[in-house]
């Protein structure tokens, strides 16, 4: 009974469907060699039937071939014990080194060479061919499992991988970290990658079930559907509060914080407005204050094209502590309608609907739980009730968040207050006139047709709907 074993890892299947399945996520990108020289190119495989045929192609002796090749980007080597001679490609360019006739090739002219290069390239020559474990690391790359990896293998893993992503580093640029990294570290072991490409495959295989992103169809426009790619909040919150010792840096209270005998504020708890929340809670039950902020952002990495990605943090941890990195969540990425026309109306209306309608499918668990949550804090089980305390924008997504006019020549620019244009510059002005622009009052100028009279835009804002 024929066998089929995997050139690039040591596993042996008994017929030829199970070897397809795993040919096409264990076989390297590049070229790869079957036999008397016949060469396959792996990127112009598309799905599974074409990798069925490549396998047909190569039949049973395929196994018994003795020559490999490595590849890496654009340059190929081809190592042949057969007929002792080695290939070295790179770009158009190519080189071949042949015992058998004692010359270089290089391109389409040949080089001899003296007797003594012929027997150091022999030896060169004969201890490729006859030890494959000089390309083991490349022939058989680290295998990524199959099943989700949940976590990093080390924390310098980790610190790479984060370092590359951040910096938006090259593989080139990153594998010249880890070369060096290893040179000088004196590890009987790298705790790093053996590559970029192995760190990256490893991070796409990463599957982080609380944190699993849904895709929620929002609008269309222009016949183009638009989707909100986003996580669940409450586990986003779960995963904040599962850091260890959070809750050391985790207030539960309303504190009234004084300096020489008046109130002062410093963390979100000694506020007015947690102080108001929190009397309206019922007994025993505490607030989390959650914590929103976006900006619309150039990604480069991705052809120039444009994302919306939507924070979370928490207000009860205290400020130096939710400033770090592990505090916040990444709840979103809003859609971003695309447009010949971005400053006719229609599309302005469309935009704005398509931007609360987001809001209203990320932000629903808060509607959902209007008597509390019970979540977890150090070991601990509480009631919670989640509250939008700040969101953090720049000016024009404020007004969009608002639903204000974005002009700063409109009569109420503002989206805080109902002062006019004209006396935002006065340091004088009286307390009584300045008007909040409460839920209330702007949802009462909406439903009564009145909002050109306090320059909001004629569409319904979520957040009047949240408490």
């Amino acid at each position: 009974m024929s066998s089929f074993s995997c050139r690039f890892c040591s596993r042996t299947f008994a017929n030829r469907s199970a070897y397809s399945q795993h040919v096409d996520r264990c076989i390297p990108s590049g070229n790869i060699s079957h036999g008397e020289g016949s060469i396959f190119n792996i990127e112009k495989v598309k799905d599974k039937s074409d990798i069925n045929d490549l396998i047909s192609e190569t039949s049973d002796n395929y196994i018994d071939d003795q020559s490999m090749i490595v590849s890496e980007g654009d340059q190929s080597m081809i190592v042949s014990e057969g007929d002792q001679s080695v290939i070295v490609s790179e770009g158009d360019q190519s080189m071949m080194v042949s015992e058998g006739d004692q010359s270089i090739s290089e391109g389409g002219q040949s080089i001899q060479i003296s007797e003594d290069d012929q027997s150091h390239l022999s030896n060169i020559i004969s201890e490729i061919g006859s030890n494959e474990d000089i390309f083991k690391d490349i022939l058989e790359p680290e295998t990524i499992e199959s099943e989700a990896n949940i976590y990093y293998p080390n924390e310098a893993y980790a610190d790479l991988m984060t370092l590359v992503t951040k910096c938006k580093l090259s593989n080139s640029t990153g594998n010249a970290i880890i070369k060096f990294f290893n040179k000088h570290a004196n590890l009987s072991t790298s705790p790093l990658p053996k590559s970029i490409e192995i760190g990256r495959k490893y991070m796409d295989n990463m599957d982080l079930p609380n944190l699993a992103f849904n895709k929620t169809y929002v609008t269309s426009y222009d016949n183009n559907d638009y989707y909100l790619h986003h996580r669940s909040l409450i586990k986003c919150i779960k995963s904040i509060l599962s850091i260890p010792n959070i809750s050391q840096n985790f207030t539960l209270s309303f504190e009234n914080f004084e300096v020489d005998g008046e109130r002062a504020y410093s963390e979100q708890n000694t506020a007015i407005w947690w102080e108001k929340t929190e009397k309206s809670l019922p007994s025993g039950s505490k607030l989390l204050s959650i914590m929103l902020y976006s900006d619309a952002t150039n990604v480069d990495t991705l052809g120039k094209s444009n994302l919306h990605p939507i924070y979370l943090t928490i207000g009860n941890i205290k400020t130096w502590r939710r400033n770090k990195p592990d505090a916040k969540q990444l709840l979103g990425f809003l859609p971003i309608l695309k447009s010949n026309e971005k400053k006719t109306e229609k599309f302005k209306i469309a935009s704005r609907k398509a931007f609360h309608k987001s809001l209203e499918i990320m932000l629903e668990p808060i509607l959902t739980f209007k008597n509390g949550i019970e979540l977890t804090l150090d070991s601990k089980s509480i009631c919670f009730y989640p509250r939008i305390s700040i969101i953090i924008s720049d000016w024009p997504e404020a007004a969009t968040y608002c639903l204000t006019y974005k002009s700063a020549m409109s009569n109420f620019p503002c989206h805080f207050c109902l002062v006019a244009r004209d006396n935002l510059a006065d340091i004088h002005l009286t307390m009584d006139k300045m008007e909040l622009r409460t839920h209330e009052k702007m949802s009462s100028f909406f439903e009564q047709n009145l909002e050109k009279s306090v320059c909001i835009e004629n569409a319904y804002n979520y957040f009047w709907d949240l408490p």
